[in-house]
């Protein structure tokens, strides 16, 4: 059995109902969860432990209001790379801190970056001084987001839940 296995089979109806609850909102107090779900706050207590060190749970973290922050200039960039550039060039790009995103591609493009910036100045020099002159970049494509109307971290876990709940009473 692989360790991919094993995690699998943490993935439970009440592991899936606290990471639906804490994917609303991460601050949620164990306490709470706890009562949401008919368990004791010691039993997500251990549940999350275990999630947090099979690697299921990540990280927790915030969504804030980028606009509010002065980033609210979002666009998309396509790379065409040299074979065989790949990993060096993910690694160049995962240290420029406007890159939120970095996704290898088959199709169009062979990388597609998520970007954030405050100004179109500052957008500038990010695609000009930082990516553009990367080594073996062989074209590239910046995509501007005009409106965003819905950018989510996670797919909600409600239709898993209900599913099990459903297939359970069978």
């Amino acid at each position: 059995m692989n360790s991919d296995d094993g995690n699998r089979r943490l993935i439970d109806d009440v592991n899936l109902k606290i990471i639906d609850i804490l994917n609303k909102d991460s601050s949620t107090p164990f306490v709470n969860i706890a009562k949401q779900i008919g368990v004791s706050d010691a039993t997500i207590h251990i549940r999350v432990r275990r999630m947090i060190s099979a690697g299921i749970i990540n990280k927790f973290t915030i969504s804030v209001d980028n606009g509010l922050l002065g980033y609210d200039h979002l666009a998309f960039m396509g790379i065409n790379i040299e074979p065989g550039s790949a990993d060096s060039i993910i690694s160049d790009l995962s240290t420029i801190d406007e890159v939120l995103e970095i996704h290898e591609m088959h199709g169009r493009f062979d990388l597609l970056l998520k970007i954030r910036a405050k100004d179109l100045e500052q957008m500038r020099d990010i695609v000009e001084n930082k990516v553009r002159k990367l080594p073996h970049i062989l074209e590239t494509e910046l995509m501007t987001v005009l409106k965003s109307e819905k950018e989510e971290q996670m797919i909600s876990l409600g239709n898993d839940i209900a599913f099990r709940d459903k297939m359970s009473m069978r």
